[in-house]
């Protein structure tokens, strides 16, 4: 049944996103053409500066945009009569939850991948792969141990981050299908109530973690490297993340099975 969702859930991400991705390679082509041409006169040069503008707004269409169809999906699937189809299906709302995730994360990377692939085209015809190219792998060839580290760190941290902004945004919408009208109202409300509470829950975790261990906060600024000290954050902070998203999802599961309202 979870691949049956997760067939739905991707035909209804994607045939909004599929526009999006083409609409995106079509602004790169034209971005670089244009740029080709700035130098030949004002026009091109004012259309080019136009494009560029073009170019960065629809990139950040592509990342933002992904998430928030991401939002709509769920909300309209829970909170609206398209879920009159789905919720009577006889499979278990935290299979749905899962789905939902799994699509999620899935679009999310495919247009991250989409938006590397358009800096790629951008780099390649402007003529610049070359240098591009090197500084990478001087990059790559500079980094120590420690950078490798964080970098996969910092990477593992975006994304159960992601996945825990999901979540938020999902026990928001749970809360907010309990009313019988302006339901979007009142679970743009639970957000925003969940949102303090989620940044308290960070402060209050790092102020406790350095009262009960002040030595091992002292040893971050004194003992160690700047970037082990980054890395020991940054795995704190997953961990963090982790727990407190291991908390809201089973809370969610809970109100869609046992109080779901599509009235």
């Amino acid at each position: 049944m979870l691949s049956k969702l997760l067939k739905y859930d991707f035909k209804n991400l994607y045939k909004t996103l599929l526009p999006i991705y083409l609409i995106t390679l079509v602004i790169t082509i034209l971005t670089v053409i244009l740029n080709n041409l700035s130098d030949t006169s004002n026009l091109f040069s004012t259309l080019n500066g136009l494009m560029i503008l073009s170019y960065i707004v629809i990139l950040m269409v592509l990342v933002v945009g992904t998430f928030f169809l991401s939002i709509r999906d769920f909300y309209l699937d829970f909170a609206t009569e398209r879920g009159y189809l789905i919720n009577t299906l006889p499979v278990k709302k935290s299979t749905i939850i899962t789905s939902k995730f799994i699509t999620s994360v899935t679009t999310m990377l495919s247009s991250i991948v989409v938006m590397f692939i358009s800096i790629l085209i951008l780099v390649i015809g402007n003529g610049e792969w070359t240098t591009f190219a090197n500084e990478i792998a001087n990059l790559i060839r500079d980094i120590p141990i420690d950078g490798v580290v964080m970098l996969i760190l910092m990477t593992v941290l975006m994304i159960v981050a992601y996945i825990s902004g999901l979540a938020v945004c999902y026990l928001s919408i749970a809360l907010g299908q309990l009313k019988n009208n302006n339901k979007l109202g009142y679970s743009f409300l639970a957000y925003i109530i969940l949102y303090i509470i989620y940044e308290m829950y960070f402060t209050f975790s790092l102020v406790f973690i350095g009262t009960i261990s002040p030595d091992f906060v002292s040893s971050l600024d004194s003992e160690i490297t700047v970037i082990s000290s980054v890395n020991i954050l940054f795995g704190i902070l997953i961990g963090l993340v982790i727990i407190i998203t291991a908390i809201i999802i089973p809370i969610t599961n809970y109100i869609l099975k046992n109080k779901l309202n599509l009235e």
